[in-house]
């Protein structure tokens, strides 16, 4: 019996010594147990882009496929953090952790309904398993017990919070509340009404089973539940709950913003990469965004009709470079960004040509240049109209975008340093070249992208002062790469506003400079046009490269460009006025390339009687030409005739222009006269 009651008694000493001893290992395991390294690593985010202003302009969803968009806490509303904390856990700011108030209560309420009718978790154990998602077994659930209470330790309760919204599943590939905000209603978490709190609060429990777009009737009863239950909380008042639950279902599954970028796309998927994961502000203005957009898409589809497909608009403020739109329009390349897309420039590089020559003092705005037929080694170019002008000055050459006069100061300048002054002016594309384009790369040998073109006509629009293209707003570099004199008279030269009238006059009030281009075999149409104020390149073309009739600058381009800059730019700030330089003696004849290189035979004016007896193989006339020991290409009335110092040409009556060019491009002419077999009889 002693026996007995000694055995009892030691059980009855053990009953409040084993709570004790739990309540030690609990708090022992606590503070000594280390909390796993690498779980609160920040999980892959979606990349939101925004425009100058804040405005968003797209998102990309994050590497692993999930939309991820964390928020701060002043991104997220009140209305959802009340919600969330009053059906989830409702006592978050009282428990260190771990509700041992709500797991009896839960507990007690399973046993009496004999089902499992409510969980006990915590936020911050919910925290837990969406950092480290484990089974649901007994062993499991006591260590996420742990690790929560670990967490309370570790971090404040807002950022428990707070990482617990941006972790939350809401359904599919929608990770957070900032997804799931701009998925279902359209618009930042911030703006989020009671309701539409509520109701994504809600969405929590069953995501699949509650999707407001899919199944409105089950979710409005969530949502029910979730404003009684902030009622029971004191968030909110009884005609707030009703006016809540009274609120239209509007959810629907919204696109991330994408529609935004209007036009945009393309060149935003490549910036997404300077800052995966996080909020970009860019330069973007959405306001110019959409405009532009509208006006190209517009302008593209009328062109339906004559098969041209691709366009893109680069509208920069000229004063700092920075990029105000970007759009790019390829109905069969609609993933390309066609603003940085190398394609043939035309005549659309010619006033860096000009300006590089006005520089060097090769010539001025009034030096008169011979617009008349020439040829040089390997081709013969001409002008788009296929006239010639004869002397005409600089300016004007340049205004009305003659060829012959635009090769000639390449000539003078140098193909080499015109090349770099391109560089300098940031078209960087042809220095790149494989190839490097000779005296072609007057009149469209070479190709560049209309952002490159943007850069240098805002480098030309600056008086010479060069800044890069900037999408980010923190780029602050520049230079000097030009006197400003120069830039201001090509401006001179490109800003007549009767020229630009003729295509818009509302533009001509701006003191728009503008020059157009069009590539060999109309693949190409362009138009720059800059303003102190503004500067957009217009391009149009086919995302296959293939050609047009409808391709012409001045056709397809030049309107777009000009009503653009005409309604972006309401000021009319007149350009800096280069000096005027009264035309000098010196400048009375036309700029030629000058050598030795001289025609030996036949003499100038040389009269040729051709015999009525002989045929016409055994009457060549001999072409001899002397002071290069280069190759030598001959042109008869500027046609391909041979190569070499001496060879023979078959003459047929009339007057002829014979013109030998050497390697260099040196040139030497002359005329002679050819009479017919009647004109010998005639004798």
């Amino acid at each position: 019996m002693p026996r007995r009651w000694l055995r009892k008694k030691r059980r009855l000493l053990l009953l409040p010594v084993l709570p004790l001893l739990a309540w030690l290992l609990w708090w022992c395991t606590i503070w000594f147990w280390p909390y796993p390294t690498g779980l609160d690593q920040q999980l892959p985010a979606a990349t939101f882009l925004e425009d100058r202003h804040g405005q968003p302009l797209a998102a990309f969803v994050a590497d692993d496929g999930q939309w991820r968009v964390p928020l701060r806490m002043d991104q997220i509303s009140p209305h959802l953090l009340a919600a969330i904390m009053a059906v989830e856990d409702s006592r978050f700011n009282q428990h260190g952790g771990v509700d041992f108030h709500a797991i009896g209560a839960a507990a007690w309420d399973d046993l009496r309904h004999l089902r499992r009718r409510r969980g006990g978790s915590t936020l911050t154990m919910q925290l837990q398993r969406l950092r480290d998602p484990r089974p649901h077994t007994l062993l499991n659930k006591l260590e996420q017990a742990i690790r929560a209470e670990q967490l309370e330790r570790r971090l404040t309760k807002q950022q428990i919070l707070l990482e617990y919204l941006n972790r939350a599943p809401f359904g599919g590939n929608l990770v957070g509340v900032g997804a799931a905000s701009w998925r279902y209603f359209g618009r930042p978490c911030l703006d989020l009404s009671l309701g539409e709190s509520a109701l994504l609060a809600g969405l929590l429990q069953s995501p699949s089973r509650l999707r407001p777009d899919r199944h409105p009737q089950a979710a409005t009863v969530r949502r029910r539940h979730v404003l009684d239950r902030m009622l029971v909380c004191g968030m909110i008042s009884v005609q707030q709950r009703d006016q809540a639950a009274s609120e239209p279902i509007h959810a629907t599954w919204h696109a991330l913003p994408q529609k935004e970028a209007a036009g945009a796309l393309p060149t935003l998927a490549n910036l997404q990469r300077h800052g995966a994961g996080q909020t970009i502000r860019t330069t973007l203005d959405l306001a110019v965004q959409r405009q532009v957009y509208e006006a190209a898409s517009s302008w593209l589809k009328a062109l339906d009709p004559s098969g041209v497909n691709a366009l893109a608009v680069v509208v920069l403020d000229t004063s700092n470079s920075q990029v105000l739109a970007a759009v790019s329009l390829g109905r069969q390349a609609k993933q390309v960004d066609l603003t940085q897309a190398a394609r043939s420039t035309g005549s659309v590089l010619k006033p860096m040509i000009y300006a590089a020559a006005f520089d060097a003092g090769i010539c001025t705005p009034q030096t008169l240049l011979d617009d008349s037929p020439a040829a040089w080694p390997g081709y013969m170019p001409g002008n788009f109209d296929g006239a010639f002008h004869g002397k005409m000055s600089a300016a004007d050459a340049l205004a009305e975008s003659r060829n012959i006069p635009a090769l000639v100061l390449l000539q003078q300048v140098g193909v080499a340093k015109t090349i770099g002054v391109l560089d300098g002016f940031g078209v960087h594309t042809i220095g790149r070249a494989r190839k490097p384009p000779g005296l072609s790369l007057a009149i469209g040998g070479s190709e560049a992208s209309p952002m490159e073109i943007a850069e240098a006509y805002a480098t030309l629009g600056r008086g010479g002062v060069w800044k890069p293209i900037s999408f980010f707003g923190s780029e602050e570099r520049s230079a000097r790469i030009m006197r400003a004199e120069p830039c201001w008279q090509v401006i001179a030269a490109l800003s007549d506003e009767t020229r630009t009238a003729a295509l818009s006059p509302q533009a001509a009030t701006r003191k728009v400079a503008w020059k157009t281009g069009t590539s060999s075999g109309h693949r190409d149409a362009w138009c720059a046009a800059v303003t102190p104020s503004r500067t957009v390149i217009v391009w149009l073309g086919n995302s296959d490269g293939g050609g047009s009739s409808s391709l012409i600058g001045v056709d397809a381009a030049a309107p777009l460009a000009l009503r653009m800059i005409a309604n972006l730019d309401a000021s009319t700030t007149a350009w800096p006025t280069a000096p005027h330089e009264p035309l000098a003696p010196s400048h009375q004849r036309w700029l030629e390339t000058s050598s030795r290189l001289v025609i030996a035979s036949p003499q100038r004016n040389q009269h040729v009687v051709l015999l009525p007896d002989l045929s016409a193989d055994r009457q060549q006339l001999q072409l001899e030409a002397q002071g290069s020991a280069g190759e030598l290409w001959w042109f008869v009335d500027d046609v391909p005739a041979g190569q070499g110092a001496k060879r023979w040409w078959s003459p047929t009556p009339g007057t002829h222009r014979l013109r030998v060019i050497d390697a260099e491009g040196h040139s030497a002419s002359t005329q002679i006269t050819v009479a017919s077999p009647a004109a010998f009889r005639a004798d």
